[in-house]
């Protein structure tokens, strides 16, 4: 009875034991694939490609998303596809680092296919989380991290100028600037030697953005109402 009992407990433990591993290597495996999606662009990679180098990337995303889009001659529309094709060639653009304003180049055209589904904003919005959740990683490589903090450098850039009267993208930069992101020192070294880039603190940029934007509008009353402050700035 007593060596059956064992036995019982034995197999009881084994199967637990067997059930956290697997757990725990989903969880491993989840958070290497939201590495690698982002991590499939280089900052490093990127920033030696010209003008039509990366114009004809962006045209290959761009023809993809025709293909199997609303505007596609097939019988088999998917815009979920569509607009997966365009979030590529949104974050391939914004990998760039954008030092002769390749961003304000390339982005118009990816920019109208997306307003065609509505989906312009909720495409930067997580692009935003997902890099964040990237940079903020310490598992992941110095090089991903770097390409996260050029992503969100050149997205600060990208809406500034519209986020005064567009809440969606104030909401964009209120989720920078709440990340509180801290550029490593294996993130500097990196930029720095790759190409002695200067390192901007993206939460800090976005918090410098979001103050110098006008008040709110309530949309009940129609007044304007002064942005929260944070508690630093008390």
């Amino acid at each position: 009875m007593k060596t059956f009992l064992f036995h019982i407990i034995a197999l009881i433990s084994i199967t637990l034991t067997v059930g956290c591993k697997s757990q725990s290597a989903k969880d491993d495996s989840d958070s290497r694939e939201v590495r690698t999606r982002t991590a499939q662009f280089r900052y490093n990679e990127l920033m030696i490609k010209d003008y039509d180098e990366m114009s004809q990337m962006v045209n290959g995303k761009l023809k993809q998303a025709r293909s199997v889009g609303s505007n596609s001659s097939d019988e088999n529309v998917n815009d979920q596809e569509a607009v997966e094709h365009l979030r590529e060639a949104v974050k391939l653009i914004l990998s760039r680092p954008d030092s002769d304003n390749m961003v304000a180049k390339l982005m118009p055209e990816v920019r109208k296919e997306l307003s065609g589904y509505n989906a312009f904003e909720d495409v930067l919005s997580g692009i935003t989380a997902e890099v964040i959740a990237v940079v903020k990683d310490d598992k992941a490589a110095p090089s991903s991290q770097a390409t996260g903090i050029f992503v969100l450098e050149n997205l600060i850039a990208l809406i500034k100028s519209e986020a005064g009267g567009n809440n969606d993208l104030r909401r964009i930069l209120d989720r920078i600037r709440s990340g509180d992101i801290d550029v490593s020192d294996s993130v500097r070294k990196d930029m720095k030697l790759r190409g002695m880039f200067k390192t901007m603190n993206p939460s800090k940029a976005a918090k410098t953005v979001l103050k110098s934007l006008p008040p709110l509008a309530d949309k009940k009353s129609g007044k304007k109402t002064a942005p929260k402050k944070d508690q630093d700035d008390e």
